[in-house]
């Protein structure tokens, strides 16, 4: 089937239920470098990326030498999987069937996600779902979101050989996902329920608690 659309998809709260587990292991991995005085609030920094988060509390702190980003992996590579080893991951309900349905329809899911990419691969390996590795962008490869989300855009043209694309539409669970999307004038579609949800929908965007509706969630989107 010819591929005309591209579906940018965040994966913590959006695809999978790993935001706990990530924030625990992220916390202890940033805590094995001593930061003085290292702001855990992770929404009150500038780009809400591992590596960005990183970067700032790395400025904050005033040290001289660069960053040490092998590091920082390396600490949340051992962190994150015994976090997971306690507390699983799980798929956000329809997630999986809803990447299934994407397969056989003409949009192209790309993976955009402020993880690092060891995180990013082993949460979607819970989902049990086959995907393109190349078209997930992490906090590994940028540090914003704008750069994450823009460049897995261009991964996919470029594979899929497309020079037209009809829509993009960006799906997140965060208030920063929408930020992200209107920033690059996207389309964007909001996972989440309770005060999640609300607050989403209090900024304007349309919300749905899961997958359950499948490829309709796409197609009924209003176009802006």
């Amino acid at each position: 089937m010819f591929k005309e659309n591209i579906v940018v998809l965040d994966i913590d709260g959006t695809l999978t239920d790993s935001i706990a587990q990530h924030q625990r292991a992220f916390e202890r991995a940033l805590s094995s470098f001593g930061f003085p005085a290292l702001r855990t609030d992770w929404s009150a920094y500038r780009h809400h990326s591992d590596s960005g988060i990183f970067a700032e509390a790395w400025e904050e702190a005033r040290w001289q030498h660069a960053p040490d980003l092998k590091r920082l992996e390396e600490g949340f590579i051992e962190a994150f999987d015994t976090e997971i080893g306690i507390a699983p991951l799980l798929p956000i309900a329809g997630a999986p069937e809803f990447l299934i349905a994407l397969e056989h329809s003409n949009w192209i899911p790309v993976f955009a996600t402020g993880s690092l990419r060891h995180g990013a691969l082993r949460k979607l390996a819970c989902l049990n779902v086959s995907y393109d590795a190349d078209l997930l962008v992490t906090a590994s490869d940028y540090a914003t979101r704008e750069d994450i989300v823009s460049n897995a855009i261009e991964r996919a043209k470029l594979k899929h050989e497309i020079s037209g694309v009809d829509r993009i539409v960006s799906i997140g669970d965060g208030i920063w996902d929408l930020k992200t999307a209107r920033n690059l004038g996207l389309e964007f579609l909001g996972i989440g329920f309770g005060e999640k949800g609300e607050k989403l929908r209090a900024e304007g965007a349309r919300v749905h608690e899961g997958f359950g509706d499948g490829l309709a969630m796409l197609s009924n989107l209003p176009r802006i």
